[in-house]
């Protein structure tokens, strides 16, 4: 497992990151536990969780792996979404930001997190009122380094302009959706990351488990509990943005280059994400054990140059037929600033 620097910062985190949206709701307590305790003992040192992840049972299960081991793990969780029946139990209000960050630190069992995130763009809320919230959050000392989550390129700069303004602590990182069927960020998020040294933590790196080959058919069957099933929260997202007969054709061809090239097809979803010079770590969640250590192993997979430019050259492919083109899989290198 290699370890990287998130963004600017002097943070050391693990490129495999332990995405815990699962634990509490799809994945029991015990599991839960079985599955951090692998991945720590494969090398990861990073688990992202939220307030909003299986009702706080995620943030409560997380916490309970981490009491005997909080110093080794870099502790990341989000705030924003529907926490209670009340107007302010939603949003990045500064009255649900300090109480957000209260609730989740007790449910983790902890005073601090390393990382506390903004799980999404609030209209409702200036950027000014949210960014001095997360502010007090670290003077305060209950999170180490703050990050955003599902921002676009332009609502990265405009946050991270209130913070300067402001003399703010900034915003390190960003989670995108990213995956070579779903290249949204490289058009602009991603220069922009480059730009000002924003460290990205890229999730859903494998579009589901869509790329890897699970679902041949636009007719077939889904597994139980998988991410395009009846049963999981945001199926319609992975339906309506996956489940079409363009993006089958090119799930097809991305097989078959795993085939030409004899590696799996976690193996080559994974590393395509993480050889984007953007980003930092793939945050990669398991519903089981066995899921968890596949995904170890194809961590470790050796996986050629050439497999990587054919893998781009199929997400290429595919949005020529998309209303837009995205920048190439190679972002480029974005115009110095300078910041006054």
């Amino acid at each position: 497992m290699e370890y990287v620097r998130l963004g600017n910062t002097g943070l050391k985190v693990s490129e495999y990151c332990i995405g815990a949206d699962n634990f509490g709701g799809q994945t029991d307590a015990g599991d839960s536990m079985r599955i951090m305790s692998a991945a720590f003992d494969g090398g990861v040192n990073f688990i992202d969780t939220a307030n909003a992840y299986g009702g706080g049972l995620s943030e409560e299960n997380v916490g309970r792996f981490i009491r005997t081991r909080r110093s080794e793990v870099v502790l990341a969780t989000k705030g924003r979404g529907q926490v209670g029946p009340r107007p302010n139990d939603v949003g990045l209000s500064k009255k649900y930001v300090m109480q957000a960050i209260d609730d989740s630190l007790k449910r983790l069992g902890t005073d601090y997190v390393d990382l506390y995130q903004v799980h999404a763009p609030d209209p409702t809320t200036p950027i000014e009122e949210t960014a001095e919230a997360y502010n007090d959050v670290v003077r305060a000392g209950k999170a180490r380094y703050i990050g955003v989550s599902n921002f676009s390129g332009p609502q990265l700069i405009e946050a991270l302009w209130a913070q300067d303004r402001n003399g703010f602590t900034r915003f390190s990182s960003v989670q995108p959706r990213y995956n070579l069927l779903f290249r949204e960020a490289e058009r602009e998020l991603f220069p922009a990351c480059l730009d000002q040294g924003v460290g990205v933590m890229a999730y859903s790196p494998q579009a589901g488990g869509f790329l890897l080959g699970k679902h041949r058919e636009i007719e077939g069957k889904t597994e139980a509990g998988g991410r395009f099933s009846d049963d999981f929260r945001a199926n319609w997202f992975y339906r309506t943005t996956y489940w079409n007969e363009i993006t089958f054709g090119a799930m097809e061809e991305f097989i078959a280059v795993t085939e030409k090239y004899g590696v799996s097809p976690m193996a080559l979803a994974l590393k395509w994400v993480r050889s984007n010079p953007a980003v930092s770590a793939c945050i990669v969640g398991a519903r089981t054990l066995e899921q968890l250590q596949q995904n170890l192993v194809a961590w470790e997979e050796d996986v050629p140059q050439d497999a990587l430019n054919d893998a781009t050259a199929v997400g290429d492919r595919l949005w020529e037929t998309a209303p837009w083109k995205p920048q190439m899989h190679a972002a480029p290198q974005p115009q110095v600033t300078t910041r006054t």
